[in-house]
């Protein structure tokens, strides 16, 4: 018994640590290469618009950056709601949330899928999926 519970925490401690954690991996530039869209309405295809070739910017002392690329009519909106933000990570909800303490964090919620440095942002607010590549 002593032998297998100490074969299953080694193999817990070593699979714990070959892993990267998810929160790691956020922290850079994501520079959008691709949105999918599930619907084709004028307002989508605008927000679409909007993200393409955008930069989404996570520091590691939590601080967040919108980068626009496009000239939209949302542009100047997404500017100001997503311009000198904070991020968090949920770990539990795999979420990443744009906030500030006065909206009660949450701005924007993001769900990632990253293998190594192409990922998937899955906009929780909007029907949208942004494909991602880590450019720093």
């Amino acid at each position: 018994m002593k032998y297998l519970l100490l074969s299953i925490t080694f193999f817990l401690f070593l699979n714990a640590k070959g892993q990267t954690s998810i929160k790691d991996q956020i922290v850079g530039n994501w520079k959008v290469k691709n949105v999918i869209v599930k619907s084709n309405s004028k307002e989508m295809t605008e927000l679409s618009q909007t993200f393409t070739n955008s930069i989404f910017s996570f520091q590691k002392n939590q601080n967040f950056n919108f980068i626009p690329k496009q000239k939209t009519p949302l542009t100047p909106m997404f500017v100001q709601m997503l311009q000198n933000q904070k991020w968090g990570f949920e770990e539990k909800r795999n979420l990443i949330r744009i906030r500030t303490a006065k909206d009660h964090y949450s701005i924007m919620g993001i769900t990632p899928k990253i293998e190594k440095n192409n990922a998937v942002f899955k906009l929780e607010e909007a029907e949208l999926s942004l494909e991602v590549v880590k450019t720093e």
